[in-house]
């Protein structure tokens, strides 16, 4: 492979990092909001055992079980609300750096309903009345065109450098081996959010 082609992989590939944030935004939250209806259902669960007693119990029945969760579905919640704040930063991200297609364009469209509606390749072409391979040929052309632009460069470089800065000295190429060559949280919370979809 030639550094040029090598280059522009390396491009599309931070392109798409980049404007994969808001579906790993929504995947979060959705992974929230999950949790949050299991704590719930928790809360309302009946306890378990008859409703009338004949006699005292012999064990004090413990009360923090109830409270602790409750505690915990505030937590869900102050969380969730933290997830739609980064959501909405997320698709200004994606859509400030999409601005450089044409309104409307096939490429502006296919990269929308992938990395803003959400939606997967097939569903895409289905839409757009195409087969994958141009949808793919059409979103290729879309992350050439956002490469040449020297705003977006700049944007992608920063935000490739605070991703590193984030990931400390055990980023992706660094971290031990315990924890698995491909195995990241974000990968856990994207299998997470596939198996709920499916």
């Amino acid at each position: 492979m030639s550094k040029k082609t090598t280059d522009e992989t390396l491009g599309r590939e931070a392109v798409k990092e980049y404007l994969q944030q808001y579906h790993t935004a929504v995947g979060k939250k959705r992974i929230l909001e999950e949790r949050h209806r299991v704590l719930s259902s928790e809360l309302r669960a009946p306890s378990t055992g008859s409703a009338f007693r004949l006699t005292p119990p012999t064990k004090p029945t413990k009360t923090d079980g109830s409270v602790s969760v409750v505690f915990r579905i505030s937590e869900v919640e102050d969380r969730i609300e933290e997830q739609r704040e980064e959501m909405a930063k997320a698709v200004l991200n994606v859509m400030d750096l999409i601005d450089v297609l044409p309104a409307n364009s096939t490429e502006r469209t296919v990269v929308e309903m992938r990395h803003i509606d959400c939606r997967g390749w097939d569903k895409i072409a289905e839409a757009l009345y195409m087969s994958r391979s141009n949808v793919f040929n059409y979103y290729n052309a879309a992350l050439d065109k956002i490469l040449e632009n020297k705003r977006n460069r700049k944007l992608l470089e920063e935000y490739m450098a605070r991703k590193q800065q984030r990931a400390g000295p055990h980023g992706r190429n660094n971290r031990p081996e315990k924890f698995g060559r491909f195995w990241t949280i974000d990968r856990a919370i994207l299998i997470a959010w596939k198996a709920a979809q499916g």
